[in-house]
């Protein structure tokens, strides 16, 4: 049997039910049709080391809508514990508990998301080994954790960073291992140096450098294998990284870019006709260098979604790019950043040039203000602002105020004369910003010139 579809979806993440909310918003007469995988559209996967942490209390909590606002209110149809299987031009093949169907669409969105990147080792398969990519993942690792001391993280980046905070405030034993000489790559190593320390002053046993080479265990994980030794362990979390899930794109024929996730204009089309993608399973322009890169982030996510709905209504629209900004939390530690780290900056022909400052977060006669460090980063040819990087307290709003100075292509100076909001209770009256920005400026234009 075969149905007709105006617009479907493959994917129910942020970009999909985004488009799909648009596209119905719009043209509320289409068909739209909606696959997804779990049992869920419309959650937030980064949220799950909160709900391990106990946090969050309730699974249904990281999910922004129910599925009901959907169907109900919004007309999409959603079919969720359904995989798509075949996708061939203008058809699209969907199983779930209820067997195979086809589908022929006018209008196909891909948004698949990102995978995890798997190691390839012996024992990966044990149980007691979890990656947290849907919200069924982290429920089954809940449920696991309830008679488990200790455990190992395998990837120091944000979900691993996370993972340790919370399954430390547990009680639990937690190893850290991350290949790399530094936590974080994505922001520079003397940054990286302030998370580590944050790190093991609360107890987490970091192992940098110590690559995982096997999992043992007859029935269960039971040891973990690195390069450097082995570790008694209960459970395993792999944090190694995330990959486009390009595999239906590939099918089609749709073109991937120099990150390997799929190609796609500003308007969220690929080369293959009436196909569009949009989310982590999609390149986005670099603000910075004007090139296609690849940022997995929810917020980046959503506009494209959106911007992909539109376009699939007949509207013009356009997604400019990003600079991939994000913000995490480690224990005490607000860790903000956006745009080039330097070596990014190196590898990319800028000529980087950096200022590192560390500030009170408040007028320090408040209470509780707190030591916040502000490193900026520029391009010495031009004095364009490029990257940065904040750490400590009161860090969103401050790496929000960066991101935007950044996209926007502004010089040092621009940034100088930002005109930020100040009382005693938010900043000292010269934002450690500000004060970062006024180191910067006498690097790159020479002291004459301002001090």
């Amino acid at each position: 049997m075969t149905e007709k579809v105006d617009v479907a979806i493959i994917g129910g993440g942020p970009a999909g039910m985004t488009a799909a909310s648009r596209i119905k918003r719009v043209t509320p007469k289409l068909r739209v049709v909606v696959f997804e995988r779990s049992n869920y559209v419309s959650y937030a996967p980064c949220g799950i080391p909160y709900y391990l942490g106990g946090i969050v209390k309730e699974l249904d909590q990281l999910v922004h809508y129910p599925l009901r606002v959907f169907t109900e209110e919004r007309g999409i149809e959603v079919y969720t514990k359904t995989t798509v299987t075949e996708l061939g031009t203008g058809y699209l093949r969907a199983r779930n508990s209820d067997g195979e169907k086809t589908y022929e669409w006018n209008k196909l969105l891909i948004a698949t998301g990102a995978k995890p990147k798997i190691p390839r080792v012996d024992g990966i398969n044990l149980p007691g080994v979890f990656t947290l990519r849907t919200l069924e993942d982290g429920e089954a690792a809940k449920k696991y954790l309830q008679n488990v001391n200790t455990v190992a993280i395998v990837g120091g980046g944000y979900i691993g960073l996370e993972l340790a905070e919370n399954l430390k405030n547990l009680g639990k034993k937690v190893h850290l291992f991350e290949l790399l000489p530094q936590v974080l790559p994505a922001v520079d190593p003397d940054v990286a140096s302030l998370i580590e320390k944050e790190l093991v002053s609360n107890g987490v046993d970091l192992h940098l450098g110590e690559g995982l080479k096997a999992l043992h265990g007859k029935d269960k994980v039971e040891s973990l294998e690195t390069t450097k030794g082995e570790y008694r362990v209960e459970a395993v979390f792999i944090a190694t990284g995330i990959a486009p899930e390009t595999s239906l794109g590939d099918m089609i024929g749709v073109e991937r870019g120099v990150t390997g996730a799929l190609s796609v204009d500003k308007s969220m089309r690929t080369n293959v006709e009436n196909v569009f993608a949009a989310g982590d399973v999609a390149e986005a322009i670099n603000l910075v260098t004007g090139k296609p890169d690849w940022f997995p982030l929810a917020p980046v996510a959503n506009k494209m979604g959106y911007v992909a709905g539109a376009t699939m209504s007949g509207l013009p629209a356009e997604f400019p790019g990003a600079v991939g900004t994000s913000v995490t939390r480690v224990f005490s530690l607000e860790i903000g950043r956006t745009g080039l780290t330097e070596e990014r900056a190196r590898k990319e022909g800028f000529e980087p040039v950096s200022a590192k400052i560390t500030s009170n977060s408040k007028a320090s006669y408040i209470p509780g203000a707190g030591q916040v460090a502000v490193k900026l980063i520029a391009d010495a040819k031009t004095g364009r602002l490029i990257g940065g990087q904040i750490i400590g307290k009161d860090v969103l709003a401050r790496i929000n105020t960066l991101a935007v100075l950044v996209a926007m292509g502004a010089q040092v100076e621009d940034a100088f004369f930002a005109d930020l909001g100040y009382a005693p209770s938010f900043a000292p009256v010269w934002d450690p910003l500000i004060v970062a920005v006024r180191v910067l400026m006498g690097k790159i234009r020479g002291k004459d010139k301002y001090f």
